[in-house]
């Protein structure tokens, strides 16, 4: 880490509880793993401080090497091989070794995880428990065909991951700031550089292109009082100002600000909390939960969610650095109010769309075809981090007040929270389409 003189830093680390648990045959116990699996995927992503974005490619590929392992006890789940791009096949045990898909499929996730993030250890020493649990019931064929099998599976998912150009893209030079008006700046408290200008380079999952969902209709900067663009900025800044207590909980709770930065004097600190793909991730989790869902159920529903939010990543990024529009802080403290600040802290990237809206819908569409138009659901994500659970009647009801806590937090236009609204759904309809209508 680099030090600041005169500065101290301190993180402060917030958990999901993980509990290993023993291997049992059960196939409720089998599901409890994976969602095991899971939370240590989400809390170690906390944990090494990775991007949003970064982050959704990370619970993204341990999960589809968990399916694609699992897929294989259930004839009614396609192996996702020919519909992803660059995936082209999945490697078959060998004819003559019988092994337990549901061995393979932990052992997959935790070398793919363990590959990832950079606390290697946590999946190297979770496999280690689980594999002495495995022993310890019996040292068999069985149990040591489908560890080299999961390996196997783990192998041929990392090259092709290595193939998406997240590699080169660690070494693509910073965003350029423009002078031109209207144009993204820096902003407070940290006035960091941009965060991954170059994601739309990585590689999707479904997308024919980054902007193969590219709204139709641009929020364009004028300063024209007649105009879109200063009708919606003035409607953020007077929601700003009348801001009341229900919509600042709002806010606070979908922040999901993986890394809040407290300046107080000489003290800098920074709190590490959940991403949000990590948030969605974790609804998907409580849903399959709350319906006992099958280990093979589970995986799918994991896979399919975490892919919408990568590639919904991939088509918001895309558009932020193309439209590369300013926020709301910048042009009201320029022309309206110098003294306005947001409710919460304004995210170190161009403002349209918004990231939180685009991925939420994305991944309620598809929770919505997986459990239903009305599945009313209590989150409970937030508990660890001193927020109480909040009552959604469906996923889409929780999206929308995800798109909408970013107005109330004051970093995002409304008309912006309209547009990325359509975006997410049309990503998230697309990904179902593509994996999962179509079977």
């Amino acid at each position: 880490m680099n030090t600041i003189p005169h500065l101290k830093r301190i993180c402060l680390l917030l958990f999901f509880p993980v509990v290993i648990n023993v291997f049992s045959a059960s196939a409720q116990n089998r599901a409890e793993t994976l969602h095991e699996l899971n939370t240590l995927l989400v809390n170690t992503v906390m944990i090494d401080f990775f991007t949003p974005p970064v982050a959704s490619r990370i619970y993204s590929y341990p999960n589809i090497a968990f399916y694609e392992c699992i897929r294989q006890d259930d004839p009614s789940l396609p192996s996702l091989a020919g519909k992803l791009n660059g995936l082209k096949v999945i490697p078959e045990a060998p004819k003559n070794s019988e092994v337990d898909h549901f061995i393979a499929a932990c052992v997959c996730f935790s070398f793919v995880a363990q590959n990832l993030v950079g606390s290697e250890y946590k999946f190297d020493d979770w496999r280690k428990s689980f594999v002495d649990s495995l022993m310890l019931k019996d040292n068999n064929d069985i149990i040591k065909n489908s560890l080299v099998y999961g390996r196997t599976v783990a192998d041929s998912i990392l090259l092709w991951s290595k193939k998406d150009n997240y590699g080169p893209s660690r070494g693509m030079p910073r965003f350029s700031i423009s002078s031109q008006a209207g144009t993204w700046q820096p902003t407070p408290a940290d006035y960091a550089p941009a965060i991954e200008p170059h994601w739309n380079t990585i590689r999707p999952y479904t997308l024919s292109s980054p902007s193969q969902f590219s709204p139709k209709e641009k929020l364009v900067y004028s300063r024209k009082k007649n105009s879109m663009f200063y009708k919606t900025m003035m409607e953020v800044y007077k929601i700003g100002i009348n801001l009341d207590t229900t919509k600042k909980l709002i806010a606070h709770y979908w922040d999901d600000n993986p890394n809040v930065s407290v300046n107080l004097g000489h003290l800098n600190y920074f709190i590490h909390k959940i991403s949000p793909g990590g948030h969605w991730i974790m609804i998907t989790q409580q849903a399959c939960k709350e319906k006992n869902e099958s280990v093979g159920r589970s995986s799918l529903a994991y896979t399919l969610t975490s892919i919408a939010l990568f590639d919904a990543f991939i088509c918001s990024w895309d558009e932020k650095f193309k439209t590369n529009l300013i926020r709301p802080i910048t042009v009201i403290n320029q022309f309206v109010d110098k003294n306005w600040q947001p409710y919460i802290q304004t995210p170190p990237f161009p403002e349209f769309t918004s990231g939180h809206a685009v991925i939420s819908n994305s991944a309620a569409t598809i929770l919505t075809g997986l459990f239903g138009d009305n599945y009313e659901f209590t989150d409970k994500t937030e508990i660890p981090f001193g927020n109480d659970t909040r009552h959604f009647k469906s996923f889409y009801d929780a999206a929308w007040e995800v798109t909408w806590s970013r107005v109330y937090g004051g970093i995002h236009y409304p008309e912006t929270a309209r547009i990325s609204i359509v975006q997410g759904k049309e990503i998230g309809n697309h990904v179902l389409k593509t994996l999962y209508l179509q079977r």
